[in-house]
């Protein structure tokens, strides 16, 4: 393990948050890309935005209290709007109606909690004159691939800029998330070898994501890898060697704020889908969209403060663990705090007794975590058909079809 990204393996789940001028037509980050809004009259957002009930310190509760240790916030999406108070471009949250630096106030909130900072960065910018249009722009989305009058090199030093600034006026910043290079393009285009020497010498300490580049060989750069609305079958393995990683997830179905979109994930999926990546040495990283004034929507605050009442029974279950040679039994995760702890989080309610592949003669005792009751280990029956390495539990009746319960298993 990198020691710098010590903490980030240790803190398995974040909250992403896609916040900009899009809520305002509440149909997504994408809305102008989708509904072929022309620049000046997306710019018209710009001028309506006033979140006046933005609340940070109350963000921040909602994320430590979901069991959330980190934060990755949208300083600029594609759209090029900068929800910071930036010195290279006027289109910004400090020349809205709001006025004040949406980024800086959710730092010093964030940070005051003791959640970890991460910026999103995006390395695509629709607004930008000299940025060079592909397939996935609103320019390019005409099959159009000729644009002349623009000088990749006067935006790529709008972008280094606009990067310095993030990583030199808002103190330490943990997490650098970029988004991203499309298939249309090259990591030349970044000079993604420069822009992270600038990067690191800025920010020493700093984690930064996979998506200078699109394929991730010959040439890996950047700290973790960053699947995306997915759960990887296995921990991500680039030139031989596992890779940190981290899958972004939606709550409902879009990124921004989608006013029509209700298909909200329950709380059991949310916490699943913690159990999956941290069973492989990865972390979730769950997305937010608030509303144009400034709410994070009512459906997502209370999915949130269900799944943080599953993480204050079992927190010591996800943070600080790694996954394990042992291989679980079907439809459960491991994960372990060290050689001689293994946690079995029962997903999925159980049908009767359990078959513990492997532990014949290495378990010392099984318990409930929730409440420390004994776990019956059956050896007195029912083994003919078993494998040698095999072990029978049976785990105690009262246990909850409507939570994820974990065992605590400790080895011999």
């Amino acid at each position: 393990m990198n020691n710098k990204n010590e903490w980030f393996n240790n803190a398995r789940f974040g909250m992403f948050i896609h916040w900009g001028i899009y809520s305002i037509p509440a149909q997504g980050e994408w809305v102008r890309y989708h509904n072929d809004i022309s620049i000046e009259d997306y710019d018209k957002y710009a001028e309506q935005f006033n979140p006046v009930d933005f609340d940070p310190a109350e963000w921040a509760d909602i994320a430590w209290d979901a069991g959330m240790r980190y934060v990755v916030f949208t300083t600029k999406h594609h759209d090029g709007f900068c929800m910071y108070d930036s010195k290279h471009t006027d289109f910004k949250i400090t020349n809205t109606p709001y006025g004040k630096d949406i980024t800086a106030e959710l730092v010093v909130a964030f940070r005051a909690k003791g959640l970890k900072i991460g910026f999103y960065h995006s390395l695509v910018d629709w607004r930008h004159p000299h940025y060079i249009p592909d397939g996935e722009h609103p320019d390019g989305k005409n099959g159009q691939t000729e644009f002349l009058d623009r000088d990749l090199t006067i935006y790529r030093d709008y972008l280094y800029k606009q990067v310095e600034q993030l990583l030199t006026d808002y103190g330490k910043i943990d997490l650098l998330f970029f988004d991203y290079t499309s298939k249309y393009k090259e990591s030349s285009e970044w000079q993604a070898e420069r822009l992270l020497e600038l990067i690191y010498s800025l920010q020493p300490e700093i984690l930064v994501n996979d998506r200078l580049s699109y394929d991730k060989t010959p040439v890996f750069y950047g700290d973790y890898c960053t699947p995306e609305i997915s759960l990887p079958n296995q921990q991500p393995v680039i030139d031989g060697k596992a890779v940190d990683w981290e899958t972004c997830m939606t709550l409902n179905n879009n990124w921004g704020y989608n006013a029509t979109d209700q298909a909200f994930k329950d709380p059991n999926t949310v916490i699943r889908s913690v159990i999956h990546c941290a069973s492989m040495n990865g972390n979730l990283l769950l997305n937010v969209g608030p509303d144009a004034m400034g709410k994070i929507p009512a459906e997502t605050v209370e999915i949130l403060a269900e799944v943080g009442e599953w993480f204050d029974k079992y927190e010591q279950t996800i943070y600080n663990t790694h996954a394990t040679k042992w291989t679980p039994p079907v439809g459960c995760y491991y994960t372990a705090a060290d050689e001689k702890t293994l946690y079995l989080h029962l997903v999925n309610p159980l049908m009767g007794d359990l078959i513990l592949p492997q532990l014949n003669d290495k378990v010392k005792r099984i318990t409930v975590l929730a409440d420390g009751s004994e776990v019956t280990l059956v050896t007195f029956w029912g083994t003919e058909l078993l494998k040698a390495d095999e072990l029978r539990i049976r785990p105690p009746k009262h246990l909850s079809a409507e939570t994820i319960d974990v065992l605590k298993i400790e080895l011999k």
